[in-house]
């Protein structure tokens, strides 16, 4: 009996590591969801001033009597436009000079359409500028209640931690993103673990396949001794 390995097609390893990592982030992700929906049933309503001093362990906050400063945003863009922005979050009345514990990721139609419009004007004459400053006055330190998930674990993304450090936010070091209106969704992360465990299957019935010995066909009977 002999054991052959099964030749692999040029570039097979790599496909098959990227099949590894995503079934290794649905498992992470779907754990993940389970455990946030599950510890957070209802989300933490606790003033803004309250969140900074006590830091809770809470995942899903309404954080109440806070202050957003859109001057100091920061904002990612695709072709041109802004996708997403990050906002600094303040307890009402607290200083600007103050570090930034807590920024907002938002993706609202209104405040894009303000960075927009304060962007394009940013590129043409001051008066335009203090215009569109004019315009969205409303939305640039606006005062209210914001709700959504803080994002840890596989939804905190490293790189984007570092490019906001890079910027001049005065962020502090152990910030916190709080992404707006994003709810704990047991149901969703549920079917993510599902497909990761239906990955592992495979991958082990994949695995199993390849090292299983490979059988010889049986070897033709002695010739007859010549006489």
């Amino acid at each position: 009996m002999k054991i052959q390995k099964i030749p692999l097609p040029r570039g097979a390893i790599s496909q098959g590591c990227l099949g590894y990592i995503f079934v290794i982030a649905l498992l992470w992700g779907g754990v993940q969801g389970i455990y946030t929906a599950l510890k957070n049933r209802a989300p933490l309503e606790i003033s803004a001033a309250d969140f900074i001093k006590t830091r809770p362990s809470a995942e899903w906050v309404t954080l109440k009597e806070a202050q957003l400063n859109l001057v100091e945003a920061a904002h990612t863009q695709r072709f041109g436009k802004p996708t997403q922005i990050f906002i600094p979050v303040r307890p009402i009345g607290e200083s600007l000079d103050t570090q930034v514990q807590i920024l907002m990721s938002t993706k609202d139609k209104e405040i894009l359409a303000a960075m927009e419009g304060i962007n394009k004007a940013g590129e043409q004459m001051e008066k335009a500028v203090i215009g569109e400053l004019a315009r969205h006055a409303d939305k640039l330190r606006m005062k209210r209640d914001i709700s959504g998930l803080i994002k840890f674990g596989i939804q905190s993304d490293s790189r984007t931690r570092d490019k906001l450090h890079k910027l001049d936010i005065n962020l502090a070091a152990d910030f916190i993103i709080l992404a707006e209106g994003e709810e704990p969704d047991l149901t969703k992360s549920i079917v993510m673990l599902s497909f990761g465990l239906i990955g592992v299957f495979i991958i082990l019935r994949l695995a199993a396949r390849a090292e299983a010995p490979v059988a010889q066909p049986p070897a033709p009977p002695p010739l007859p001794p010549r006489e």
